[in-house]
């Protein structure tokens, strides 16, 4: 179970679907991207595995309600079942708090919030005398600093927006998120971390951002990738379909006569349009095969086939 993918997402249900709904999703969904009708696609397994995966939570009540803790609530239950002061969250996003370059222990929360630190830990008295010791000093010590990691939806990522977060302190702020913010982006939040002591400056609040996947794209910079089915005598005579853009524009794709599964087609400065640029979004088709014919069409596609030289 991993509370930064969205499972919801990913079957494309509500977070209020019931099971019938998440059932029907999985049934489509895993028959569209079997690895068995993909023919060794990779992308296709890496897209059953995150289906299985979501649906094994989402049909189990007990496990989906963790899930959805583990996501919703501000102390958010970890993956090991016990509660972990160091996640907070915001709006189903989940923020992993931690001092930069080393973990965060309860007492060093509260050395931030008082004064006294790490290195006093060990003595009660020794924490009491440095409170009072660093209020006489020249220049109060700047609080500590907090490392986080959170997960936004793919279109938040895509689109631009802001979401909120909340600090260690209990703090909620406002987080812009640019458009076409890139995976693994980092941003500082100046002032965010823990008070300083004695009036000193506070700390700061380090973000990485991280990206759910989408249950349709996949992403590389600025460009978007995608797949679309056709049936086989599309494929043979030539065809046109209609193409959903990141930005739900429809667009008319021209397929032409003798296209083989896997050909990829380029729409250009269809994908991300962001600081860095304007991307380009692909298509990749792939041919679905006629099941269930009767005898008469087996017996005719057999005739057609022999006449064309193709071996069966």
């Amino acid at each position: 179970m991993d509370p930064k993918k969205n499972y919801y997402n990913i079957l494309g249900v509500s977070e209020n679907a019931t099971l019938d709904e998440i059932k029907k999703a999985y049934r489509k969904l895993a028959k569209e991207y079997h690895p068995d009708t993909k023919g060794g696609d990779a992308a296709a397994e890496s897209r059953f595995k995150d289906i299985s995966e979501a649906y094994a939570v989402l049909k189990n009540p007990k496990k989906r309600q963790e899930y959805d803790l583990m996501r919703k609530n501000p102390f958010s239950q970890d993956q090991s079942g016990g509660f972990d002061y160091r996640d907070f969250g915001e709006g189903g996003f989940r923020v992993n708090f931690g001092e930069q370059g080393e973990p965060l222990g309860f007492d060093d929360i509260l050395g931030n919030l008082f004064g006294f630190g790490r290195n006093h830990r060990n003595s009660q008295s020794n924490s009491y005398e440095d409170l009072f010791s660093r209020s006489r000093t020249t220049s109060p010590p700047k609080g500590r600093d907090f490392s986080a990691n959170i997960t936004i939806p793919f279109d938040l990522a895509v689109n631009g927006g802001e979401t909120f977060v909340q600090t260690p302190t209990g703090k909620k702020v406002k987080l812009k998120i640019p458009v076409g913010v890139p995976e693994g982006k980092k941003v500082k939040m100046t002032g965010q971390g823990a008070p300083g002591a004695a009036g000193g400056q506070n700390g700061d609040l380090f973000i990485t951002i991280h990206i759910a996947k989408h249950p349709k794209y996949d992403r590389q910079d600025n460009d978007i990738y995608t797949t679309e089915e056709i049936n086989f005598a599309q494929a043979v005579m030539g065809t046109e379909i209609e193409v959903k853009t990141i930005s739900n524009k429809k667009v008319k794709l021209k397929i032409p006569a003798g296209t083989d599964s896997g050909k990829v087609f380029k729409l250009k400065k269809l994908g991300i349009q962001s600081s860095n640029g304007i991307g380009d979004f692909y298509v990749k088709i792939l041919i679905s095969s006629p099941k269930n014919l009767s005898t008469r069409q087996r017996k005719l596609f057999q005739e057609w086939a022999k006449t064309a030289g193709l071996d069966f």
